[in-house]
C-alpha cells in the first residue's frame, strides 16, 4: 500500500491546528512564578520572622495569588511549590557543576580545534614507586583461591 506524502502532510498540519493547546508546562495562575520571583524572601519570612507557611500563604492569597480554577493559595500548596522550586534550583545548580567538569581547557584544544588525545593512566595508589622492585613473596591466584576456600569448608560436606 503507497501513501501520498502531500495528502498526509495536508492532514496533519490541519489536525495540528485544531489540536486544543496543552496546558502542562504553561503558566496557569502565576503562582509558580510568583514565588520563584520572591523566593529568598518567602523563606526569610518563614525562617527568620517565623511566619507560618499557612500565614505567607494567606497574605499572598490576600494579594491574589491564586492555584487551579482561581481558589486561594494554601499552606500546603505553598510547601509544595517551595520544594519543587528548591529541587529544581539545586538540580539546575549540579548539572551545571558537571557541565563545567566535562568542559575541556582551552589549554588542552590543538590549533586546528579538534580536542587533543586523553592519555589513560593508573591512579597514583595504583602506580609502583619509581625504582622500587617488585615484592619478594608474591600470592599467586591458586592461592588465593585456596585460601579463599579455606574460609568457607566448613560450609561444605565432607566429602
Amino acid at each position: 500500500m503507497n501513501v501520498d506524502l502531500k495528502r498526509l502532510r495536508g492532514d496533519v498540519k490541519q489536525l495540528k491546528a485544531g489540536r486544543v493547546a496543552s496546558p502542562i508546562g504553561k503558566i496557569k495562575t502565576g503562582a509558580t512564578e510568583i514565588i520563584r520571583n520572591n523566593f529568598d524572601e518567602l523563606e526569610r519570612l518563614h525562617r527568620e520572622d517565623g511566619a507560618s507557611w499557612t500565614e505567607i500563604a494567606s497574605g499572598l492569597a490576600a494579594q491574589g495569588v491564586t492555584q487551579g480554577e482561581g481558589q486561594p493559595l494554601t499552606g500546603r500548596r505553598l510547601t509544595a511549590l517551595m520544594h519543587n522550586i528548591r529541587t529544581r534550583a539545586e538540580k539546575l545548580k549540579s548539572n551545571a557543576i558537571v557541565q563545567d567538569r566535562i568542559r575541556i581547557p582551552p589549554d588542552r584544544l590543538q590549533k586546528d580545534g579538534r580536542t587533543a588525545k586523553r592519555t589513560v593512566s593508573l591512579s597514583p595508589e595504583m602506580n609502583r614507586p619509581l625504582g622500587g622492585s617488585e615484592p619478594d613473596e608474591t600470592i599467586t591466584e591458586d592461592e588465593i583461591r585456596r585460601a579463599e576456600l579455606a574460609k568457607h569448608a566448613h560450609l561444605l560436606g565432607k566429602r
